[in-house]
């Protein structure tokens, strides 16, 4: 297995939170059999980041 070229789908899209917009934006691809790229590299995943959020305790 090559885990730089596995292909996956979360139904539930990329975020628990049910008023956010990836909430439920793979749900459609599931539904159709679809699969997205799976990112593992540290250089694929900074390729592909839309937005990071940082929890940081004291602040």
């Amino acid at each position: 297995a090559d885990p730089a070229h596995s292909l996956g789908i979360n139904p539930v899209g990329q975020s628990g939170v049910p008023f956010d917009k990836h909430y439920s934006d793979q749900a459609k691809a599931f539904v159709n059999g679809e699969y997205v790229p799976q990112r593992f590299s540290e250089e694929d995943v900074a390729a592909h980041t839309e937005g990071v959020l940082r929890l940081v305790p004291g602040e």
